[in-house]
């Protein structure tokens, strides 16, 4: 029997500064904060939460890999309009506003941390609708 998986529910980004990085996704992108907890802050992020963690190693943690690199990709009605909002903002750009094969529009800023922030808008055909 297979594993019925229903969709991310929680994303957990290993961040230097969690206030930091909490002000960030719930000012800059709007996120609603829904959990705080031992130095951890969570948004909700559409259906699923994004976990704030603190990047130094506790005692409960010490099993958990902290290597790898880590992208977000946000499902937004508008690219250009959210890059525009997130550059006023002071927002770092890493990518700018660009129609891709397979359908997409994307664009890319980083968070406090450097991690890439996609903006991801759909597009007639864009490989999620299965057209």
């Amino acid at each position: 029997m297979a594993v019925s998986v229903q969709g991310i529910r929680t994303v957990v980004l290993h961040v230097t500064d969690v206030a930091r990085a909490a002000s960030f996704y719930e000012l800059a992108l709007g996120l609603p904060r829904v959990y705080e907890h031992r130095g951890r802050i969570a948004v909700q992020l559409g259906e699923a939460r994004l976990l704030l963690h603190p990047s130094e190693l506790d005692s409960e943690d010490v099993t958990t890999a902290r290597h790898g690199r880590t992208e977000l990709y946000l499902g937004v009605l508008d690219v250009d309009a959210a890059l525009g909002e997130l550059r006023d903002k002071g927002v770092p750009v890493l990518h700018e506003a660009t129609d891709e094969p397979w359908g997409e529009r994307d664009a890319a800023v980083l968070d406090p941390d450097g991690y890439p922030i996609y903006l991801t808008q759909s597009g007639s055909g864009d490989w999620t609708s299965g057209k």
